[in-house]
């Protein structure tokens, strides 16, 4: 027969789904355990000395959380009790007196609370979950321990792997108001140390906050060698990151824009929302975000290809070089049902031949002279769950088609040097610039890979042919930094920029953008005049009269008045009456 969840118990509050304090106890009764059980499961001393030693994370990092803790414990009749992963309990501190009250409830260490030794209770519960959870009185398997309120979670390692439990126990009539919100702030910066600890001298840290508050949470990632190596919860939560990712995965996939220079600012993440950085350690090494590219207008054929991606379907994206053909992708796999996947990007073209099969299926260590002593996971494998993206597919050598084609086909890849197979799923973008039906006509690509990667076709128009040209000049002036410099764009001259033909598409625009601000003084009004010669829509027809003059003449040949008339600075103003000396 079925336990019963008690109707008049308080409800799972943490817990992500009411049925689950059902399924725990359904646990504890495939168990064994019985509800009127009373034995309590203890380790020898020898053991639990053992167990210690092994989970020196405790001594190191948790005594600080402990003394902010201890006024209110001490307050309160309360206890923090700390586990291994295992659920055996190694330290148990607080209120003197409940400690002595809880020793009927085993709660000191050396005894096991794992659901398998327990049934449904805090630390065991959220161990099984790998979640927090509160337990309140008969909520509890075991009838003896009905009078506790238990609020737990878990530790988790920089690798992903859960630690231990942190667990805040009071009597179950007189529950601590912010036991929930305790434990989870000293379990953050735990974790946030621990993180911090595991850098060393040959990685980095990578910091990100959502705003510039001083309050707001930090994401941390370890990084070796373009590797993530770790990461704290806030930052596995964010990116859906499990202990799988951790030295298979690049930085790269999590941050398509980064670029190791300079000083650290904003950063755009795969699932298009922006960090603020911060500068930690080693000061040598720290990533900086480039240039951000805007989002792509709205177009139906995107919300089609979205649909396509969600089912599983094949998509090639195709377009002039510099159109966007990966930022849409990322887009696309940001707003899907793969989102919690990694993006992971390869170009076809930028790689030698012979590497292209080792990067993308993997080799084990030793598969050929120059691999890596570790081996490799490979592409295919590490767009396990997500998206793999290859750019510039039509680049592929035809070998090496045969093989994507049978791991289409089958969802299985074997990496070089082995005889072993693993199952994949993933969703596929393909992307390149070529007519690849011409190639199949010449012989350079397989018609029966073509059909299978092209099973649903998404082109992207041309910068020239883009609707409303010029308001997306303006967004993207902006997005770049514009707005932060008080720079403005005349309107002449974003008409000269949205006339030229750009044939590098937005990546080119963006470049001479770029150039422009460089060029410019905080504060200045961009005309026509200052934008790079082989901007100008027409380089034969005589420039428009300017109003630098007319400025001049009506301050009286003061400089600095008619800079200040133009809303520029002076060495602007010079600047610009030098240029069209030289231009005639």
């Amino acid at each position: 027969m079925s336990p019963r969840v008690p109707s008049s118990a308080p409800a799972l509050s943490t817990c992500p789904r009411p049925g689950l304090l059902e399924d725990s106890w359904q646990r504890s009764l495939s168990y064994g355990l019985h509800r009127d059980d009373d034995s309590q499961p203890w380790v020898a001393r020898a053991q639990l000395k053992d167990a210690r030693a092994e989970n020196s994370w405790i001594g190191q990092l948790v005594a600080p959380q402990l003394s902010r803790l201890a006024p209110g414990l001490n307050a309160h009749p309360s206890i923090i009790v700390l586990s291994d992963a295992t659920g055996l309990v190694l330290e148990t501190h607080g209120n003197s007196d409940f400690l002595h009250k809880a020793q009927r409830y085993a709660l000191s260490p050396g005894n096991l609370w794992g659901e398998h030794a327990r049934g449904t209770n805090a630390i065991g519960t959220a161990l099984a979950l790998g979640r927090s959870c509160e337990i309140a009185g008969s909520q509890h398997y075991l009838n003896r321990n009905a009078g506790l309120t238990c609020s737990a979670m878990p530790v988790f390692r920089p690798d992903g792997q859960i630690a231990g439990v942190l667990d805040l126990s009071t009597p179950a009539a007189s529950p601590h108001p912010d036991a929930a919100a305790l434990i989870r702030q000293a379990v953050i910066q735990i974790e946030h140390a621990w993180v911090s600890r595991a850098v060393g001298d040959q990685r980095w840290l990578l910091s990100l906050r959502h705003d510039a508050e001083p309050s707001a949470p930090e994401l941390l990632f370890i990084v070796e060698d373009d590797v993530l190596l770790g990461a704290n919860r806030l930052a596995m939560e964010e990116f859906g990151l499990t202990p799988a990712h951790f030295g298979a995965t690049s930085v790269a996939t999590l941050f398509p824009h980064i670029a190791l220079r300079g000083q650290a600012d904003t950063l755009l993440a795969q699932n298009q929302r922006r960090y603020l950085m911060r500068q930690t350690a080693p000061a040598r090494r720290i990533y900086r975000a480039g240039a951000v590219p805007p989002a792509i207008p709205h177009d139906p054929q995107k919300e089609k290809a979205l649909r396509i991606l969600n089912a599983g379907i094949a998509l090639c994206v195709t377009g002039e070089t510099g159109s966007g053909k990966e930022h849409v992708s990322r887009e696309l796999h940001a707003r899907s049902t793969w989102r919690n996947g990694p993006f992971v990007a390869i170009n076809c073209a930028a790689l030698p031949e012979q590497l292209i099969e080792s990067e993308l299926f993997g080799y084990v260590p030793g598969a050929f002279t120059g691999s890596s002593p570790k081996g490799h996971i490979g592409k295919l494998r590490e767009a396990n769950g997500g998206v793999l993206f290859l750019d510039e597919i039509g680049d592929m050598p035809p070998a090496l088609q045969t093989r994507l084609l049978r791991v289409l086909q089958e969802k299985k890849v074997t990496p070089l040097g082995s005889n072993t197979t693993w199952e994949v799923n993933f969703a596929l973008i393909c992307a390149t610039h070529q007519d690849l039906a011409a190639r199949v006509e010449a012989g350079a690509f397989r018609e029966d890979l073509l059909y299978r990667i092209q099973e649903f076709h998404f082109h992207l128009p041309p910068l020239r042919d883009w609707p409303h040209l010029a308001d997306f000049i303006r967004t993207l002036w902006n997005e770049l930094g514009a707005s932060a410099r008080h720079l403005t764009l005349s309107d002449d001259a974003v008409n000269a920029l949205a006339q030229r033909p750009w044939p590098g598409n937005v990546r080119q625009l963006m470049s001479q953008l770029r150039v422009v601000m460089a060029l410019a003084d905080d504060g200045a009004l961009i005309t026509r005049f200052d934008l790079p010669a082989d901007t100008r829509p027409n380089r034969n027809s005589a420039p428009a009269p300017a109003c630098e003059e007319s400025a001049i003449a009506d301050a009286q040949g003061n400089m600095s008045e008619a800079a200040k008339k133009l809303g520029i600075s002076r060495s602007t103003l010079y600047r610009r009456l030098e240029k069209r000396q030289l231009t005639g």
